[in-house]
């Protein structure tokens, strides 16, 4: 198979990825992203995980009766994905997006959560486009997640992290370039991607063979809540903060507010893949 990035690679089996969701602004995503795959979803579909990490969504999915296969290049997280596959049985693969290891025209639903902010060159998201195209069924459904190119610069000014100065450069080349590279000296921070602006991330899916459907923020606005985790913790606020983004959703001209991004796709009637 194609192989990560070697700093990818190391982050991920550094890092306790299995715990981000439980964690921060974790269980927002986490809400959100349920809600919005719940959306593509069919009754008892096959379902590609592909950077599926530890399996908290393939683990979620194969609950509610889905045939799910999980792949991700990252040796710990298949291990960990396989602990989690004992209560609700999915597949656990090695493997990258640009060749993944799937029969072609077999998936209804295809996720794709970290190839395309991982695969730093635009030439390597379209390649990981294109085979998820050649998986899917005929009118089989594709969910691409993209973090934003303003999503560091808004946290930054959040925190008052945009005062340090390798923070401040690192924003001002995702906002104009869409390129990012960590700092040195931020061992937390991921390793280098690329932040895509909401129309390139379209373009991207056109030039794969893919016409757009929908494209919708993960947590909107509503982390920028200044007491955002003690009004997470509130049922009331918390339905509140969920109504917010869904209410403000379809504004594409606010989707910068959001870190992460979902852009929904099928197959163009004219592709030809094969």
């Amino acid at each position: 198979m194609k192989f990560i990035d070697s700093s990818i690679d190391q982050f991920y089996t550094q890092s306790q990825e299995e715990l981000r969701l439980s964690v921060g602004l974790g269980p927002l995503e986490f809400e959100r992203n349920k809600i919005l795959i719940s959306r593509y979803l069919i009754p008892s579909g096959k379902i590609a995980d592909i950077g599926g990490g530890p399996g908290h969504y393939a683990q979620w999915l194969a609950g509610l009766g889905h045939d799910v296969t999980l792949i991700d290049p990252v040796k710990k997280h298949i291990n960990q994905a396989k602990k989690r596959s004992a209560k609700n049985f999915f597949n656990c693969l090695q493997g990258e997006a640009r060749n993944p290891p799937l029969d072609d025209a077999s998936q209804d639903l295809i996720i794709m959560h970290g190839p395309l902010y991982h695969l730093q060159e635009e030439e390597d998201r379209i390649a990981a486009l294109r085979e998820a195209g050649r998986k899917l069924k005929k009118n089989g459904i594709i969910l691409g997640f993209a973090i934003t190119h303003s999503a560091s610069a808004v946290a930054a000014l959040h925190s008052g992290l945009i005062y340090q100065n390798e923070i401040c450069a690192m924003c001002a080349e995702e906002l104009s370039s869409g390129i990012h590279e960590p700092p040195s000296g931020f061992p937390f921070m991921l390793p280098k991607g690329f932040y895509h602006r909401p129309s390139e991330l379209i373009a991207e899916f056109s030039t794969a063979g893919f016409e757009t459907i929908d494209l919708l923020p993960v947590e909107g606005m509503a982390w920028l809540d200044g007491n955002f985790f003690q009004n997470w913790a509130d049922p009331l606020k918390r339905s509140q903060l969920l109504r917010l983004i869904q209410m403000t959703e379809k504004d594409r001209e606010l989707l910068c507010f959001s870190p992460h991004i979902m852009l929904a796709a099928k197959l163009n009637a004219d592709s030809c893949l094969f």
